[in-house]
């Protein structure tokens, strides 16, 4: 078999043994075949050397596994001096196994090369053997040598497919395994930008709800600051929760955003019930996925956050609008004190924004305006996910 001597230990023992215990059958079929009274008849007995000519290639089918093409040579040799000296016999009945070991460990032109020689060397000797030549001799050195040749090519291109599938598999469940970490990975980085725009628009709320309730001298709206201050928590550390629950395995982890494009309205109204300038101008009518609304709002109060952390007194515009494929997103400000810089290296507002566009299909774009200020504007498509009654819930949001 391919690889007997790196194989284990025990198994190679097994095999050593089953080799013996050929080697010993095929003995006993020597001997009972040169001493029966038809072979004595014909060719005389056997006597002294001629034992060990006769017997000597049974003992290489101890190291047919080893040596593969010296043991059918070395055997072919002795069958060919043996028939030559005393005749027909069925000793070379072993022939299959030598032709087998010489086919299962060669690639299939080497070993028929090989043993088609072998086979038409053996079938020389009847022709100057004792005895009469037969032709039928021939055919059936080529029979067992063809046999055992068959068998072992066939084995061969078994293990030879058996490795190509066992490694198609590790193949692919490698990609499995890339495809999973990418996935993990894609799946820590999204929740990554959801704990920053949901937790930091919050916070950065809440110091301006401390602030004026620090700067207030009415007790009233101090207390109402801080009763804005504890729901703002609150409402962090419920996405904080949520966001934190997709990083188990349970199936029953809320995978869908918690706000969209609806949310919006309610969002710019509590910014400006804390006294920030801001104007909602939303004129799309189309209906909007939840997955591209959910960017939107993230996308806005991304902004809007920016916006009230680098330029507080500004005013801020922001605009929604439709076309059949396109929702249009911008948040303007008029004038920043110190604007956000896109390309430096510690922010991840801007580059979160960017990546929610991306992965939907569209762009985003943020940078200073000619006239003063600061702009971001997106662009993300209207794919076929739709909600029906995502409108009618931003309809009466805006109405409130």
């Amino acid at each position: 078999m391919v690889g007997w001597t790196r194989g284990d230990p025990s198994q190679r023992l097994w095999w050593f043994a089953a080799d013996a215990v050929l080697a010993a059958l095929f003995t006993w079929i020597t001997v009972v075949s040169l001493q029966s009274a038809a072979y004595i008849d014909q060719y005389g007995a056997i006597e002294g050397a001629g034992w060990l000519l006769a017997l000597a290639p049974n003992a290489l089918l101890l190291v047919r596994r080893v040596v593969p093409v010296t043991a059918l040579v070395s055997a072919t040799a002795l069958y060919l001096a043996a028939s030559a000296t005393q005749g027909d016999s069925n000793a070379p009945l072993a022939i299959p196994f030598f032709a087998y070991s010489v086919a299962v460990t060669r690639p299939i032109r080497v070993s028929g090369s090989i043993v088609g020689g072998a086979a038409l060397a053996l079938s020389t000797a009847t022709f100057y053997g004792p005895g009469d030549p037969d032709p039928l001799v021939i055919v059936v050195w080529f029979l067992l040598f063809g046999l055992g040749w068959l068998i072992g090519v066939t084995i061969r291109r078994n293990q030879a497919r058996a490795e190509v599938l066992t490694q198609t598999v590790d193949d692919l469940e490698a990609q499995q395994a890339r495809i999973a970490a990418t996935a993990i990975a894609d799946e820590r980085s999204r929740i990554a930008r959801e704990l920053h725009d949901a937790v930091g628009h919050a916070v950065n709320v809440m110091v301006l709800q401390a602030g004026a309730a620090r700067l207030s001298n009415q007790p009233n709206k101090a207390f109402e600051a801080l009763r804005e201050i504890e729901e703002l928590g609150r409402s962090a550390l419920t996405d904080l929760d949520q966001m934190l629950g997709l990083l188990h395995d349970d199936d029953k982890a809320d995978r869908n955003p918690t706000k969209g494009i609806a949310e919006i309205p309610a969002m710019v109204a509590e910014l400006q019930g804390l006294g920030a300038d801001i104007t909602l101008h939303d004129t799309c009518n189309q209906p909007v996925g939840r997955h591209v609304g959910a960017a939107a709002y993230r996308i806005v109060q991304e902004a809007l956050t920016n916006a009230l952390k680098h330029a507080r007194t500004a005013h801020v515009d922001v605009f929604l609008s439709c076309t059949a494929t396109q929702l249009e997103v911008s948040v303007v400000d008029d004038g920043c004190e110190h604007a956000p810089k896109p390309t430096s290296g510690g922010g991840r507002g801007i580059v979160g924004m960017t990546e929610r566009a991306k992965v939907l299909g569209g762009h985003l774009s943020a940078g200073p305006n000619d006239g003063g200020g600061f702009r971001v504007r997106a662009s993300l498509p209207l794919g076929h996910e739709t909600s029906a009654n995502q409108r009618a819930t931003r309809t009466s949001a805006s109405q409130q």
